[in-house]
């Protein structure tokens, strides 16, 4: 709001807080993008932010603007404030709103094609708010660029409610100590899936429960109890996610999969896979699952 106020104010004070005000808006603009698309593209699991040097050439065009901006002063690349105190554009002045928009549409864009691609319900629910975040913050920010009215902040609040609002019904439905879903959440989706009957021929119900967790705990104690329960939840993650499966915490040391498959053989190959993953594990003791399953309307079977 300063650099709004502080536009038209003549005298030394006046100029100099209509220049200081308004680089730092043009920085915080492009910084504010750019650490959205950061934030943006490790929630969807982007290498991004595992490669240091990719982060370093994202970040180059941010830095471009910020240099541009607090040199205006003396190149008038951006801005300049006349004698009168009055702001003004200058050539360069599309290269922050160019910029900004650029990291705010692909990472937008990016997130709405992974909604299209996954199968899980949750994952889709955050990269389609991902990629609605884009809305409110363009039309912010296109007032502030047309109009000069101080909108992408208003933009940006609401996709940030909005994030907030959809990451809160993400935690009330998620086991705090395993990350998976949680029984209320597993009911919920049973409910939705037997809703539509048309689906329910092919998918399979995996009960798991993990042998011997409770000598686990008497004998290594409940602090490693819990970390032999997140270390058993994930080898079905792993084993399952890729291939759309839901997976959840029943209770206790006992798990749940909801598994589409063609045939029972898939099944069988997937439980043998579940505890393939668990041998691999590097601990002091036995991790193995016996796992249950049935095809919807079918009877039951072991693994």
């Amino acid at each position: 709001m300063i650099w709004t106020l502080s536009d038209g104010v003549d005298g030394t004070l006046g100029i100099a807080a209509n220049w200081i005000s308004n680089a730092v808006s043009f920085s915080l603009f492009a910084s504010a993008c750019l650490v959205w698309f950061i934030y943006s593209e490790t929630v969807q699991g982007s290498r991004l932010s595992t490669a240091r040097y990719k982060v370093a050439l994202v970040t180059l065009p941010t830095v471009l603007v910020v240099v541009l901006a607090f040199t205006s002063c003396w190149t008038h690349a951006l801005f300049y404030i006349d004698a009168q105190g009055v702001y003004h554009r200058c050539f360069a002045y599309m290269i922050q709103p160019i910029v900004s928009y650029c990291y705010v549409i692909h990472t937008s864009l990016h997130a709405f094609v992974q909604s299209r691609r996954v199968e899980s319900l949750q994952k889709k629910a955050i990269y389609r708010t991902l990629a609605f975040f884009a809305i409110p913050a363009l039309v912010g920010g296109t007032f502030q660029v047309v109009f000069s009215v101080p909108g992408l902040c208003v933009g940006i609040m609401i996709s940030m409610l909005l994030l907030y609002i959809v990451c809160q019904e993400q935690l009330i439905s998620t086991d705090p100590l395993t990350g998976l879903n949680n029984r209320n959440r597993f009911e919920t989706y049973m409910l939705s899936l037997f809703s539509n009957a048309d689906h329910t021929g092919d998918v399979y119900l995996l009960m798991m429960d993990a042998d011997g967790f409770k000598q686990i705990n008497d004998r290594y104690g409940h602090v490693e109890g819990d970390r032999a329960l997140q270390l058993i939840s994930t080898a079905p993650k792993d084993v399952c996610s890729a291939s759309g499966g839901f997976i959840a915490r029943y209770g206790g040391d006992e798990f749940v999969v909801l598994q589409k498959a063609i045939a029972e053989q898939d099944i069988m190959r997937l439980c043998e896979a579940i505890n393939d993953e668990l041998a691999r594990t590097e601990v002091p003791y036995l991790l193995r699952m016996s796992i249950g399953y049935a095809r919807m309307g079918d009877g039951v079977d072991t693994w």
